[in-house]
């Protein structure tokens, strides 16, 4: 208790002088913009500038080597420079979007260490044979060859088709049956439509992991509803989900399209709720029936909703791990193995982090050219319908 006590104490005090560091850095390179922005007091401008970004190295050379030492004296420096630094944000006479981009600032930076760095270490991890046996002894670089690796080996191959697969039936009827039940609380109305959306969003709240254990249970072929259809008759024998590798396949779909079809209901809601109603009031005097407004109406003002719903949706299917990992960690066999649990089996289960980041980086790559080719048609599609 008292070694989890200290461990959480230390975070806070590496958070502390992490923002007080960033925050008093970019205040001064506020400073210096000011003093620049008024053709004043370049001398002071420049002297802030160079104070800044001197702030801003110690991150880098001493945030490292110092916490070991004296992780408390150094957050009381990290909190004294957060306290000057707000202290200074009064005297900058900045605008208000200066002032927004100067307190977002830290956010914003904060993300690129926390993500943008890990991405890049991922990659270069991918360019060594980086192995976990004693102390990181097989490190060495080898270039692209865990590429090469990857591309020849018959398990990305398999996990490839099966996570596309799994991508296009999964976004299919996820996009219909989350559209379906949109409209359904858009016609009904009322008190009953808030009931329906509480209903609707509770699949997707529910945890992954839990998610899995709920459909494990469910697809039981000793406890899960199978053997009560079995043994009311309905069925003659129980089907094995998850033993059989092709129905194993499309249980994972089944599971997914039950959580995520509420992800895509809740943005239709969104998009159906700033459609216009004067739009179909007008169409029923001209006597336009339901399919029709539904036809000509709601799917093409829906548009933009669902060009991101999609590509959200989709960007995410790619990667997804967590409900396949707590239904069949890939098995049986390798008949539901994705990209991304593969990259797990390498990085954690084998320790073979070279080959594990270079699944990673493919997934990675997968899901950017996708993203990119997708926003790419989508632009060209507005600019036709504008033109």
């Amino acid at each position: 208790m008292e070694t989890t006590f200290l461990s959480v104490a230390r975070i806070l005090l590496v958070y502390i002088l992490i923002v007080g560091l960033i925050f008093l850095g970019l205040v001064m390179l506020a400073r210096a913009w000011a003093a620049a922005r008024q053709m004043r007091t370049r001398w002071r401008g420049l002297t802030a500038a160079v104070g800044g970004l001197y702030v801003l190295a110690a991150l880098v050379f001493v945030v490292r080597p110092g916490l070991a030492a004296a992780p408390a004296a150094l957050a009381l420096a990290g909190s004294l420079m957060l306290g000057i630094g707000l202290g200074r944000v009064r005297r900058l006479n900045l605008r208000e979007p200066e002032l927004a981009l100067l307190f977002i600032l830290p956010a914003v930076v904060g993300i690129f260490l926390f993500y943008y760095y890990q991405i890049a270490q991922t990659l270069i991890y991918s360019l060594h044979t980086l192995e976990y046996t004693t102390a990181w002894s097989s490190e060495t670089f080898i270039g692209l060859r865990n590429y090469i690796s990857v591309w020849n080996s018959p398990n990305f191959r398999a996990a490839l088709g099966y996570t596309l697969y799994f991508t296009g039936v999964a976004v299919f009827f996820e996009f219909w049956i989350g559209l379906g039940m949109a409209m359904t609380t858009f016609w009904v109305g009322g008190r009953l439509a808030g009931v329906l959306r509480s209903i609707i969003i509770i699949p997707w709240a529910i945890p992954p992991i839990i998610s899995a254990a709920i459909w494990k249970w469910f697809f039981n072929a000793d406890v899960g509803l199978d053997s009560l259809l079995v043994q009311w008759g309905v069925l003659e024998k129980v089907p094995i989900f998850l033993v059989d590798p092709i129905l194993a396949r499309h249980a994972v779909i089944v599971a997914d399209i039950w959580k995520m079809s509420s992800m895509i209901a809740i943005l239709m809601i969104g998009g159906l709720a700033i459609i216009p109603q004067d739009i179909y009031d007008a169409a029923k005097v001209d006597g336009a029936r339901g399919f029709y407004r539904f036809r000509r109406i709601t799917l093409p003002l829906l548009t933009p909703t669902i060009a991101v719903a999609l590509l959200f949706r989709g960007m995410d299917a790619i990667r997804t791990f967590d409900l396949i990992y707590g239904l069949t960690r890939g098995g049986p066999g390798v008949s539901t193995e994705t990209l991304s649990s593969l990259a797990y089996k390498f990085y954690f289960s084998r320790a073979q982090f070279g080959l594990g980041s270079a699944y990673g980086v493919v997934v990675f790559l997968i899901v950017l050219l996708l993203g990119v080719f997708y926003v790419s048609r989508i632009r060209k599609n507005l600019r036709f319908k504008g033109a």
